[in-house]
């Protein structure tokens, strides 16, 4: 009986076993996937902006600005300060520039102030 009921548990042991590695590998796909469809829509946008770059050969630095404004821009740096292979200051910046009009349209973010006396039309 005992070894009945030991083997029934290291079966149902290996199932779970077995489940939770299925769930694992249905998760890395779903992120996989996701990863895989922003990468793509990231090549679809660079080339739209490539091919309207090729169209207007002249691009004032007052539209190359409005582009980057309407689009937004992530700078990424990093900067260590080492003396003899050993980091003294390590310094990482990112930084987000964007259009307050493309935060708030793009990303749900609402940045501007709301008020009445603040409104065009009050003053």
């Amino acid at each position: 009986m005992t070894g009945s009921r030991r083997s029934a548990s290291s079966v149902q042991r290996q199932e779970a076993a077995r489940l939770r590695r299925e769930a694992a590998n249905r998760r890395r796909d779903e992120v996989l996937a996701r990863s895989r469809e922003r990468r793509e829509a990231s090549q679809a946008r660079q080339s739209a902006n490539v091919d309207r770059v090729r169209r207007s050969a002249e691009v004032s630095l007052v539209d190359l600005v409005d582009r980057l404004l309407d689009g937004g821009v992530v700078i990424h740096g990093d900067i260590t300060l080492a003396v003899a292979d050993v980091d003294l200051l390590y310094v990482g910046l990112r930084a987000l520039v964007s259009s307050v009009e493309t935060l708030e349209r793009d990303l749900g973010i609402s940045v501007s102030a709301h008020s009445p006396s603040l409104d065009s039309t009050a003053l």
